[in-house]
């Protein structure tokens, strides 16, 4: 099949800033002798943030909530021929068996080649597969005969639990709904959502497709806080929603290239074969990181990213306080930006630097001109998250030659070696420690700046990143197939049909 590849994401490039996307333009500009098809997963229509290579010829926006992905007015569907595989799908998720990822995976294959003839947003929108789930659901967990219930059965089910999963699938397998996208190969940016693009079209079309995956997607929903608006039982529902999607997108790539050794324990766990698993490490361009000779007048902490639980800055904070008491004049310096949704987060952050008297010494910074110039503002560099895969956070400040003192988490510790501290998460005590080491040591921290510089250089660039991909990329362009006798045809165009947009101006400032 010919065509240009396809680059399937999921609430990152080309409509959001941070970490990921940057990664995306960097292999894209970098692949110039590749065209580029993007297919852009947002939660709502969005418009294009991100600067977009020449070489991306068509960008396609699939919002999953917003009107863009709705179904259609008084389409017409069959629902003899809906009700089976979507009652095979949600069988498959309420089984605690072995085997139910299989029949997951041909649930989705029999829904992309309904797809291909009538209108999946309609049909997942039906108020009959409510009805379908809960008595489904409430089948599945019947009690056995003596009273005993598998130790992994989901909860049974309220009618509102029926009414909520069903409502959640109808958004989540939006990405089926479109033409499967064609191209000589698909490129899944991480597993979850985005590969279900990519599941279709190797079902389609027997496309070849890569899965990368920066942190580890089910680890990350598993870690992500209860929502006040689903219950227990709904939120198992999904997480089993979500465990057979990543098994079945291991299974059916061509190639896994996690950006760390760290994601290969859970991919193996989850059934990829190794056989096919190559990391590759996250790249940076160095000159864009000078190496500053000296650091701020007064003991500094910098920290960079997005405000977010997940970055888990209250530990952070509480840390801050620990070091004061042995470091009085400590800095905590706080850059990047609060997203939407995130604001409460924020607040809270900032309620707690009161409660623990830290005034300003505690400062939010928002973004700055240039993100080196973040990492300069401190003696050394931190990042105390809960989850990440390998953050580019942590090789940008190891470039400007400031020590980590990070969490054990993802890659974090590939990425740091001895260059830094590594410390376990949400331990202010352990974190407050290793702050207060090199904060009171001047000769091990240029040590360890120009160590971290180093390991940058011979390990985390841009070049050496897309010339793993360029190979990757080549080899499965050649292994494409030719289009088959007879494609799936889709009758209708989807409601968010896609559209070449023009590329703004690259923005600047802190990422993730």
């Amino acid at each position: 099949m010919t065509g240009p590849a396809v680059m399937v994401t999921e609430g990152t490039y080309p409509l959001y800033l941070g970490g990921v996307s940057v990664w995306c333009e960097q292999l894209v500009s970098g692949l110039h002798d590749f065209d580029f098809h993007v297919l852009a997963l947002s939660g709502a229509p969005d418009a294009v943030r991100c600067a977009l290579s020449p070489n991306v010829r068509q960008v396609t926006v699939l919002p999953l909530w917003g009107e863009g992905g709705a179904r259609s007015r008084g389409a017409r569907f069959r629902r003899a021929a809906f009700e089976e595989p979507f009652a095979r799908l949600v069988g498959a998720l309420l089984s605690p068996d072995q085997d139910a990822t299989r029949l997951f995976t041909r649930a989705l294959g029999d829904l992309v080649t309904f797809a291909g003839r009538h209108d999946l947003n309609a049909a997942l929108g039906d108020p009959r597969n409510a009805d379908l789930l809960f008595f489904l659901w409430a089948r599945g967990a019947t009690l056995a005969p003596g009273g005993a219930r598998p130790p992994t059965a989901i909860p049974a089910p309220t009618l509102r639990d029926a009414l909520d999963a069903a409502l959640w699938l109808a958004h989540l397998l939006r990405p089926l709904a479109p033409p499967p996208p064609e191209g000589r190969l698909t490129h899944a940016v991480s597993n979850g959502l985005a590969a279900l693009p990519a599941l279709a079209s190797k079902h389609a079309y027997g496309t070849p497709f890569i899965l990368t995956e920066h942190g580890v997607y089910l680890r990350e929903r598993y870690l992500a806080p209860a929502s006040r608006y689903l219950s227990p039982g709904t939120r198992a529902f999904l997480l089993r929603f979500y465990l057979h999607l990543t098994r079945a997108a291991y299974a059916a790539a061509d190639i896994i290239s996690p950006a760390s050794n760290f994601n290969i324990r859970w991919q193996r766990h989850l059934g990829a074969d190794p056989a096919r698993i190559r990391p590759v490490y996250n790249g940076i361009e160095p000159d864009l990181f000078a190496f500053p000779t000296a650091g701020p007048e007064t003991p500094t902490v910098a920290w960079v990213g997005r405000i977010d639980p997940i970055k888990d800055l209250e530990t952070l904070i509480r840390a801050h306080a620990l070091v004061r008491a042995q470091v009085p004049q400590a800095r905590l310096r706080l850059f990047g930006p609060v997203p939407a949704g995130n604001e409460a987060y924020a607040a809270r952050c900032r309620d707690l630097i009161g409660e623990l008297g830290l005034g300003e010494h505690v400062t939010f910074e928002g973004r700055v001109p240039t993100v080196a110039q973040a990492y300069a503002a401190g003696h050394v560099v931190a990042l105390s998250s809960i989850s990440e895969g390998f953050p580019y956070s942590v090789i940008e400040a190891m470039a400007t030659g400031r020590p980590m003192i990070a969490t054990d988490v993802g890659g974090v510790r590939e990425a740091i070696g001895p260059t830094g501290l590594v410390v376990p998460p949400r331990h202010p005590e352990a974190f407050a420690g290793a702050v207060v080491q090199l904060l009171s040591d001047a000769p091990r921290r240029a040590r360890l700046g120009e160590e971290a510089r180093e390991r940058v250089l011979t390990m985390f660039t841009v070049q050496h990143c897309v010339q793993a991909y360029r190979q990757m990329y080549t080899e499965l362009a050649h292994t494409a197939p030719r289009p088959p006798a007879k494609e799936v045809t889709h009758v209708r165009e989807h409601a968010a049909p896609g559209r070449r947009v023009a590329a703004p101006p690259s923005p600047s400032g802190a990422g993730t």
